[in-house]
């Protein structure tokens, strides 16, 4: 018999016959069979080879309410119905690295099936809601969230940030992933850090927080690189803001079909409800701490207001 173990992430309980150390203490059960009230099953299987022509770049694919990715060296996952996850790893491959794509693009893929618009991107909490900062890889979101946890900010979540019909931003893993080279910047070692597989530079760095609950999100700032010396905040409305979730959407090649359509309706409640901002870095000069600094005046700008209203009330 299997040894599995219940987790809790997103606001779900999950099962999984893989242990996943990266989200927390877990609670061992025996076997999924009598267990009730799981939202999400990930389990071990044998998975045929998508065909070549429905894989996109990132080798993903979609088929109705199944997603799949394909990762090289590593193995195939396949989400299905937003309720579980086949893992087929290969027989060689390192179980970091396969728990990396399964906690990234799988659980993505899951929460878009789900009806969760999904951001790639980083959430942090101010007050009773939350901003999110979006960007590609690289753009440095991750080095971004580590600032504003040292500033005393709660990260929610790191990478992929699930955003319910609501509104709501749903808590993810206890943990940012950094590269070394924005440790050092940090001061912080990595002597007791695990990388997130053996052959990549980043590391795991746990944080430090309490239980929280999902939150309003109010804000969606996009990490850009420009040529110019200056740091700039910019609205984004209309079209423009429509473009700019799809591109920071998470695994947007998902996005297919009905599912097209779904996710025009999300962007637009969003838009409705959160402020969307360009945060344009001059690519020579750019730091966390100058891009922390910058985002908190603007969103103290929109507080104030509120704050104002209340002391005269």
């Amino acid at each position: 018999m299997s040894s599995w173990r219940r987790y809790s992430c997103y606001g779900l309980l999950i099962d999984s016959e893989i242990p996943l150390p990266d989200l927390g203490p877990a609670a061992r059960i025996d076997t999924t069979a009598d267990a009730s009230g799981a939202d999400v099953t990930i389990r071990l299987g044998t998975l045929d080879a998508a065909e070549a022509a429905d894989l996109s770049p990132l080798g993903l694919w979609r088929r109705g309410d199944v997603c799949g990715i394909e990762v090289p060296d590593v193995g195939r996952y396949e989400a299905r119905r937003g309720t579980e996850i086949v893992v087929d790893p290969l027989p060689d491959a390192d179980p970091k690295a396969v728990r990396v794509f399964l906690l990234g693009s799988a659980m993505g893929a899951t929460m878009m099936l789900r009806g969760a618009l999904v951001l790639h991107g980083n959430a942090f909490r101010i007050g009773d809601a939350c901003a999110v900062v979006v960007g590609h890889s690289g753009a440095g979101k991750s080095t971004l969230a580590a600032e504003f946890d040292r500033r005393g900010f709660d990260v929610l979540s790191d990478d992929v940030v699930p955003v319910d019909g609501a509104g709501l931003a749903l808590p993810g893993y206890p943990r940012i992933k950094l590269w070394e080279d924005a440790l050092d910047r940090l001061g912080r070692s990595t002597a007791d850090l695990e990388r997130i597989h053996d052959a990549h530079e980043k590391f795991q760095v746990p944080l430090e927080r309490g239980a929280l609950a999902p939150l309003p999100l109010r804000w969606v700032f996009v990490l850009e690189k420009h040529a110019g010396d200056d740091l700039r905040l910019e609205p984004a409305h209309g079209a423009v803001a429509f473009s700019l979730l799809h591109e920071h959407t998470y695994r947007n090649d998902l996005v297919l079909g009905d599912g097209a359509a779904a996710h025009l309706q999300q962007c637009a409640a969003l838009l409705g409800r959160a402020r969307l901002t360009r945060v344009l870095r001059p690519a020579a000069t750019m730091t966390a701490e100058s891009t922390a600094a910058a985002i908190l005046a603007l969103v103290d700008d929109d507080l104030s207001p509120a704050l104002t209203s209340q002391e005269t009330a």
